[in-house]
This record gives C-alpha cells, structure tokens and sequence, in this order.
C-alpha cells in the first residue's frame, strides 16, 4: 500500500509540473461560459483552478473511502461475514421443513 502511494505522489508531482509548463506557456486569456455568464479567464488560472478542483475532490474521496476507522464500514463488513457464515454453515440453502 505504502508504494502505490508513493508512486501516486511521484506522478501527482510530474502531473503538476506539467500542467504548470503548460499553463506559462499558454497564458493568454480565453472567453469560458459558465450557464449563461460569459467570463475572460486566462487559461493558466483557469488549468490550475481546475487542476486544484480535482485534487481536492479525489482528495476527499480518497479520505472518505480509504482512511480506518470509518465506523458504518466496518459494521457493514461484520454484518456481510455474518451472513456468509451462517450461509456457509447451512450449505447455503435454509429450507423451511
């Protein structure tokens, strides 16, 4: 776990370093429509505006999703095996007779 981490930091680095070239590189400002508002946003701000947005939604899902200690997830994973042991015990077939 420790080195897929490490690996998703390493390319979270290069990914930014990139999109910083590019954004220098491309400066120059650009008409966006957001609904019906038309703003002139240079692309730089408007890459790493988006850029950053990413970065905090998948920041808050990895946290929500991979962090122990979330309680509701472990009450759940108890009561699955539960279920499949009692399943497992009666050869995964109740009958009523």
């Amino acid at each position: 776990m420790k080195k897929k981490m490490q690996f998703s930091f390493w390319l979270l680095i290069v990914l930014a370093v990139l999109l910083v070239v590019f954004s220098v590189q491309n400066a120059g400002p650009i008409k966006v429509t957001v609904l019906l508002w038309p703003f002139n946003v240079s692309l730089a701000v408007l890459l790493i505006g988006t850029f950053a947005t990413g970065l905090v939604a998948g920041a808050l899902y990895a946290y929500r999703k991979f962090i122990p200690g979330n309680e509701k997830d472990e009450i759940k994973s108890d009561a699955a095996k539960k279920d499949l042991t009692k399943t497992t015990k009666t050869g995964g077939l109740e009958s009523d007779i």
